[in-house]
């Protein structure tokens, strides 16, 4: 999201995956002004009943593990979305959250076959292991060339792009599509006159 707007009530959840959206909830890594939608164990509770359907309950440890997390899986994607190596200590973060999530994970067995079911996203431990396992997903199944960061100024969400042809540039086309436009337009009449 553009950092000139205001914050809206809901954040809208366009990364495609949770780990991204989760991604998200920092606005403008990097930029002048970041935005922080998560910034204590509350704020963060309330996206995860938006992400989720479910309102954990998250203490500040466990907050700031998630915190971090946030920051490990960003360098990890975004490092893919612009097509470089992801740093080694982030991934070997991301291996650490990963390994312990998948020792919380049950195989359930039916006639109609297997499935791994996670522990529902109740708490903080809960919350880490569901978006770790969601990261683990992204990574093995999906295409790194679909993996893209928001060309809006400022911006720089993440998100993977199921458009049928991969030509998604936006995090939302009504938001930063419609800026940089609005911005290009302008430039391109100043240097006009």
């Amino acid at each position: 999201m553009s950092s000139d707007q205001p914050t809206p009530p809901e954040l809208p959840l366009v990364g495609g995956f949770a780990c991204l959206d989760y991604c998200n909830t920092l606005s403008g890594w990097g930029g002048p002004g970041p935005r922080e939608r998560a910034g204590d164990p509350a704020a963060l509770a309330a996206w995860c009943a938006q992400a989720f359907g479910e309102t954990p309950q998250i203490d500040r440890e466990e907050w700031s593990r998630l915190i971090r997390l946030r920051a490990t899986l960003h360098a990890v994607f975004d490092a893919i979305a612009v097509r470089v190596e992801p740093p080694a200590e982030a991934v070997v973060s991301l291996q650490q959250e990963v390994a312990e999530a998948a020792s919380r994970r049950r195989l359930t067995v039916t006639a109609a076959g297997g499935a791994w079911r996670d522990e529902p996203p109740v708490d903080g431990a809960a919350v880490r292991h569901r978006l770790a396992m969601d990261a683990l997903d992204l990574l093995l199944r999906g295409e790194p060339a679909r993996l893209k960061r928001c060309a809006g100024h400022e911006c720089a969400w993440l998100f993977y792009d199921r458009s049928k042809n991969a030509s998604r540039r936006w995090c939302l086309m009504s938001d930063c599509g419609t800026t940089d436009k609005v911005r290009r337009f302008r430039q391109r009449q100043r240097s006009g006159a």
